[in-house]
C-alpha cells in the first residue's frame, strides 16, 4: 500500500512539477536527466521545522555543490476530509512530511554525488549541529523514477 501511495504521489508531483518547471527552474530542462529520485522525510515529533530549516539553509546548496540538481520541494498537508490519496498521511500518523525530487544524468552520477555529499566536511558539521537536541529524521522513503518516452521531462 505504501508503494502505491508513493506512486500516486509521484504522479501528482510530476504534474505539478511540469506546470511550473520552465518558470521556476529552466535548468532542469536543459540537462539530460535520466534519473529522478523522490525522497520523503518523516521527522520525529517537534522536528519538522528543523528539517525544513536544514534544507533551506544548507542542504539544497550543498546538493548543488555536489552535482545534485534540486528539482522541487514540497510539504504534505492535511485536509478536512480525507480522500483515497490521503492514506499517505495516515501512514505517517497525520504528521507532515518533506517530499522532494532531485535529478541526475545517470545512476553512476547519482551514486558519486551522494557519496561526495555525505562525506563533505561542511555537511558533516551541519548534520551534527542540527542533531544536538536529538535526531530529526525518523524515516526516509525513496523512489527512483525515469521519465517515459512521452514525458515532457524527457
Amino acid at each position: 500500500m505504501k508503494k502505491l501511495m508513493l506512486t500516486i504521489l509521484s504522479i501528482i508531483v510530476f504534474i505539478s512539477l511540469q506546470s511550473c518547471n520552465e518558470i521556476n527552474n529552466p535548468s532542469v530542462d536543459k540537462i539530460n536527466h535520466e534519473i529522478y529520485e523522490m525522497r520523503v522525510y518523516h521527522t520525529y515529533d517537534g522536528k519538522f521545522e528543523d528539517i525544513l530549516s536544514r534544507f533551506e539553509n544548507h542542504t539544497t546548496r550543498l546538493f548543488e555543490k555536489h552535482g545534485i540538481t534540486n528539482v522541487g520541494y514540497w510539504t504534505t498537508m492535511n485536509r478536512d476530509s480525507a480522500s483515497f490519496a490521503d492514506k499517505f498521511l495516515i501512514q505517517n500518523d497525520g504528521k507532515r512530511a518533506l517530499v522532494y525530487i532531485v535529478s541526475f544524468k545517470d545512476m553512476d552520477s547519482r551514486n558519486k554525488s551522494w557519496e561526495d555529499f555525505v562525506n563533505d566536511p561542511e555537511w558533516i558539521k551541519v548534520y551534527e549541529e542540527s542533531r544536538i537536541d536529538g535526531p530529526i529524521v525518523k524515516e526516509i522513503e525513496q523512489v527512483f523514477l525515469n521519465p517515459t518516452s512521452f514525458s515532457n521531462l524527457k
